[in-house]
């Protein structure tokens, strides 16, 4: 290996060292540590991601808590993100610099949290990252770890979904690159589009299977949507629409309702901290059966209503309602906290004293523009807009990193867009995705401007031209 090379390896994992010094053995918050609770029992339920529950699992064996978890979300981050720079750029010093974006404020400050979104992002960058490594390298090996990743990505989240298409699609490119023997009849775009979404459904109804054989509970997680939404048009309505059944007490009156209910967080109509009043998590069938069809009547018979209740509600988690901020990251009120102590003015302090200095640093930026929810969905709708024009427009040599940057900015886009529909709470976390894909998309299309016919890329057939 290169000396150079050599060098960029040390920086990966001189970053890696600096992150789990900083952070370990990692923050978890009250899902996580259900999910911990989970593990420990061997009993899985489906309010969080099973198989995010059964990896965890695995790896509590050896290192018990959070430090497992932790560790292998920063190894994934730091080597997605040094494959990537190492692929894209000819120079240790540009490297570096691309290496050096995952210090972005909000990208960093969040990696010491062991959370599912946090872990899915994680997943996504190393499986792009390998994929992007196959297509340099030939490599089927890293192709299938490719596909594992996004596959695993895919079951973390419920909007993972939408994040995962466009990412599929473009491996279904690079398949095409790979092996042009398969449906060589057939046109290269529509072959790409085919093989990539032929991938799509085998990974996810695989996935799917293997979620449902892990899952000892059902608990019908978007039960929770359901609830907040016809909470949201009862208030608008002034009507009482949800069915006795869910009540866990004694039945909520509308005034009740208004009190429990909060447009940026489901929270208190399941755990309200100032009452008795609130709702239950449904595991009967029947009875969530039941609370789907009350809930598709409602939105038909009120669509106005219940409009108007999601905008409001994604107005809220972009941060256009209800305060700018929400959640910036997590070291304050997370369950599970390194060894520390607090202040008399009740502040937390870790008793490293590295780690103080950088939350002293980072703490005006919880305020800032940085930490707007709702600037992780403009700036991928922005760079969609700069990297389809760079496609349209560009040389082949500049078009191949604009197509790239173009699929990042669709994955933001749609993962971001989809919490108009399900979101129940605001937190930063959600767009979590958004800020990385808005990274690499970026750094792609700085590619897409400094690249020249000398620069490093991939080899591209005059097939893979054409489908570019």
């Amino acid at each position: 290996m290169k000396s150079k090379n050599l060098l960029f390896l040390f920086l990966i994992l001189a970053l890696i060292a600096f992150t789990v010094f900083i952070f370990q053995p990692g923050y978890i918050d009250n899902d996580s540590a259900n999910q911990l609770e989970q593990i420990r029992s061997g009993h899985f339920d489906d309010w969080h991601p099973p198989a995010m529950s059964w990896l965890w699992g695995q790896f509590d064996r050896v290192l018990p808590g959070p430090l497992s978890l932790f560790l292998l979300q920063v190894v994934l981050f730091w080597s997605g993100m040094g494959i990537i720079a190492n692929l894209i750029a000819s120079t240790p010093t540009s490297k570096s610099l691309y290496l050096l974006l995952g210090l972005f404020p909000p990208a960093f400050m969040f990696l010491g949290a062991v959370i599912k979104d946090i872990l899915m992002a994680a997943v996504f960058l190393f499986g792009v990252a390998s994929i992007l490594y196959a297509e340099r390298r030939k490599s089927m090996g890293a192709f299938v770890a490719g596909m594992v990743f996004l596959g695993y990505g895919m079951l973390i989240r419920h909007n993972a979904i939408l994040a995962a298409l466009p990412l599929f699609l473009y491996a279904g490119y690079v398949l095409t690159q790979m092996h042009p023997d398969i449906l060589s009849k057939t046109p290269p775009s529509w072959r790409a589009i085919g093989l990539g979404a032929s991938l799509f459904l085998i990974v996810f109804v695989t996935g799917r299977i293997w979620n449902n054989r892990l899952t000892d509970t059902k608990t019908y997680p978007f039960q929770q949507i359901m609830l907040h939404d016809l909470a949201g048009i009862s208030i608008r309505l002034n009507t009482y629409l949800i069915p006795e059944y869910v009540a866990a007490t004694e039945q909520p009156s509308m005034k009740d309702l208004r009190q429990i209910y909060q447009l940026r967080s489901m929270k208190n109509l399941y755990w309200p901290d100032f009452t008795n009043i609130h709702y239950r998590i449904l595991t009967e069938t029947d009875l969530a059966d039941d609370l789907f069809n009350t809930w598709v009547t409602e939105v038909v018979d009120h669509p106005r209503a219940y409009l108007m209740h999601r905008s409001d509600v994604f107005m809220g988690v972009l941060g256009f309602r209800g305060g700018r901020h929400c959640s910036p990251y997590y070291y304050e009120d997370t369950v599970y906290k390194p060894k520390g102590y607090y202040q008399s003015d009740g502040n937390y302090y870790s008793d490293n004293p590295v780690a103080n200095v950088i939350y002293t640093w980072m703490e005006p930026l919880r305020n800032s523009f940085l930490y707007w929810n709702w600037l992780y969905l403009f700036l991928p709708l922005m760079l969609f807009a700069v990297s389809l024009l760079m496609v349209l427009r560009s040389s082949i040599e500049k078009r191949y990193p604009a197509v790239i940057a173009l699929v990042f900015s669709v994955s933001g886009i749609l993962y971001g867009a989809a919490y108009f529909f399900v979101a129940t709470a605001c937190d930063f976390r959600y767009f979590y995705w958004n800020v990385i894909a808005s990274l690499l998309a970026g750094l792609f299309l700085l590619c897409a401007v400094i690249w020249k016919n000398n620069s490093p890329k991939i080899d591209q057939s005059d097939a893979a031209k054409e489908t570019v």
